[in-house]
């Protein structure tokens, strides 16, 4: 006898970002509205987190998700980086990991900080400089969208000219102080 379900879910790619179907028999079915290699990157960090003990570090306790850090597919075995160039691959995976979050760089700093492992002074520098970076570019944005917004609902007239003028300033040395500080992080 063939069990019909309760329920049927519809998913679709207008809110989701990224859909696995496995049915009972035939091949699994994949629909993803995210470029090829990140959504192939999150399957992997999915299979990773079924073949090995998810949930171990405080950062998964604390999100209920597998930590970016500790539960990520482990990389080929090549020449060890420093400890310092360890440090920055660990941000900006944490960053990528962090990419849907509403802040950015307030979740991958909240992982980093449940991150036990100990840094030297040069790598939490760095760990700094990078994510400063990323939240001067946020700001930057945040510039962007307010000037686009007030182009759009005044226009540009001689009332307006000043703010946008002065947002698009603010948006540049925005932009300025974030490579600067992506400068200080390659040191």
């Amino acid at each position: 006898m063939t069990r019909i379900p309760d329920a049927v879910a519809v998913a679709s790619l207008d809110t989701h970002r990224l859909i696995v179907t496995v049915p009972n028999s035939g091949p699994a079915d994949v629909a993803c509205n995210l470029p090829r290699p990140v959504a192939a990157d999150i399957l992997r960090q999915l299979a990773a987190s079924l073949d090995g003990p998810a949930g171990q570090c405080a950062t998964a306790r604390a999100t209920g998700r597998p930590c970016p850090l500790h539960d990520a597919p482990a990389s080929p075995p090549e020449a060890m980086p420093a400890p310092d160039e360890r440090a920055l691959d660990e941000v900006r995976q944490c960053l990528a990991f962090n990419t849907a979050e509403p802040s950015q760089v307030l979740a991958s700093l909240r992982d980093l900080l449940l991150d036990t492992e100990q840094r030297s002074p040069a790598a939490a520098l760095a760990t700094a400089y990078v994510l400063l970076a990323v939240h001067a570019r946020e700001l930057s944005a945040l510039a962007r969208q307010h000037s686009t917004e007030a182009r759009e609902r005044f226009g540009v007239n001689r009332s307006s000219r000043g703010l946008l003028t002065g947002m698009d300033s603010v948006r540049k040395r925005l932009d300025q102080h974030a490579d600067g500080l992506d400068e200080q992080a390659q040191r």
